[in-house]
């Protein structure tokens, strides 16, 4: 969100802000990338990573690839460089998830064994 702040309008940051309110993060996140994709705003790649990150999270969303497509074509090349001595630890990995459905068709992601 700071990084877009600058270049939000009003209506922009209050209905990111509304939705994260209302407990819709998926929401407001999906907002905030389509934002900054839509308005060209530049990213430090490691924020970058974080938005790719979070993205495999929703892998079975309905909005996966719609969401790929935006962290991938506009998010990716619009980072800013980093400078040399700049130096960030790879984000880590998060682990990796089964999704399976219960008995009342309800899916559920699950720790993946091995």
């Amino acid at each position: 969100m700071e990084a877009a702040k600058p270049h939000m309008n009003a209506g922009e940051r209050n209905y990111v802000f509304v939705t994260i309110g209302a407990g819709d993060t998926f929401t407001a996140i999906r907002s905030l990338v389509n934002l900054i994709g839509a308005k060209r705003i530049p990213l430090h790649p490691h924020l970058v990573q974080l938005c790719a990150a979070w993205l495999r999270g929703y892998a079975f969303h309905d909005e996966h690839e719609n969401l790929r497509g935006v962290v991938e074509d506009a998010l990716s090349p619009n980072t800013l460089p980093l400078s040399p001595v700049t130096r960030r630890a790879p984000t880590p990995r998060p682990p990796r998830l089964l999704t399976v459905r219960n008995k009342l068709g309800t899916r559920l992601s699950v720790p993946a064994s091995g």
